[in-house]
């Protein structure tokens, strides 16, 4: 249903007129693209626990998607090819074989689910927050570093490429690990963008940046799939936490821009991929010793 209604919804960017009918739409796409990724990611762990090189295909796709967009250059061919891309997948989904499934009944607002995961929820808002904050005003920093359109778009074709490379390796490692490995090389990368003199020198940085989000989504997504039975409900939630994410960034990212540079944003980043670390380690372990049971009732 979540394939359907997307390839319908892409299409109906095309009817776009002005400012109101487009904000509707995204609205409507929002709603119809949030339905099948938690279900999907739960399928697949459920059939073969590889959350890892599932989740490259989805940086391969975000790659090529990218550069088709911009080999394309015209918006209403575009918006179609997407609608037809997340048709032919839909029409792909009705041939996957589905076992014995196990329907869970979760309220609304499931609290349950969001206090049992909620060092990695939490933790997650805040590193990807300030990731955010960065990419808001990121294509303009390399321009004022010197960057014309061909490489700024290479520049996130490594991101993307480095992603499904990366990927591909993590399935064989403990969740916790990748997360907090995740943290630890994004609060390397960040302030490293302010060491940019010229923009060839991101690159680096950028390889970094790959495979400091390959193991924190891949850790993230692994944590929440093995300690939940819900897990379409779970990992829905991660998706949720980093769609919010996407949004203060923006705002915050927006802000601190103006206010003190690029610089300022990138330092800002840094700080909350620590405290994300530190948000981590603190409740995943102090849960594991049986000490902070009811603490993290209480904040959920």
């Amino acid at each position: 249903m979540g394939l359907l209604l997307s390839a319908i919804a892409c299409a109906l960017h095309v009817f776009a007129t002005d400012t109101l009918s487009l904000t509707i739409i995204r609205i409507i796409v929002g709603i119809c693209s949030g339905m099948f990724p938690a279900a999907l990611i739960a399928y697949v762990y459920e059939s073969s626990k590889k959350i890892g090189k599932f989740t490259a295909y989805g940086s391969l796709g975000f790659g090529l998607g990218t550069f088709l967009a911009g080999v394309i250059g015209i918006y209403y061919q575009i918006f179609f090819l997407s609608s037809a891309l997340l048709a032919a997948s839909f029409a792909l989904s009705l041939y996957l074989p589905f076992g014995k499934e196990t329907l869970h009944k979760v309220s609304l607002f499931p609290k349950e689910v969001i206090r049992r995961n909620l060092p990695v929820y939490l933790s997650v808002l805040f590193r990807h927050t300030g990731a955010n904050m960065i990419w808001v005003t990121y294509p303009i920093f390399l321009e004022d570093l010197g960057a014309d359109p061909l490489f700024i778009g290479a520049i996130y074709a490594i991101n993307a490429v480095g992603q499904f490379v990366v990927m591909q390796f993590l399935d064989r490692f403990d969740s916790s690990r990748l997360v907090a490995a995740g943290f630890i090389l994004s609060a390397i990368t960040f302030p490293s963008y302010t060491l940019a003199t010229v923009y060839w020198q991101i690159v680096p940085a950028q390889i970094v940046l790959a495979t400091a989000w390959s193991c924190l989504y891949v850790g993230a997504m692994k944590y929440v799939m093995e300690r939940n039975e819900e897990k379409g409900t779970s990992a829905g939630i991660l998706q949720s936490v980093l769609a919010i994410s996407a949004i203060a960034g923006a705002v915050l990212g927006g802000v601190l821009s103006f206010g003190y540079g690029y610089h300022g944003a990138m330092y800002f980043a840094t700080g909350l991929a620590l405290t994300g670390l530190l948000v981590f380690f603190y409740y995943n372990t102090w849960a594991k010793r049986g000490m902070g049971k009811g603490f993290i009732r209480g904040g959920a």
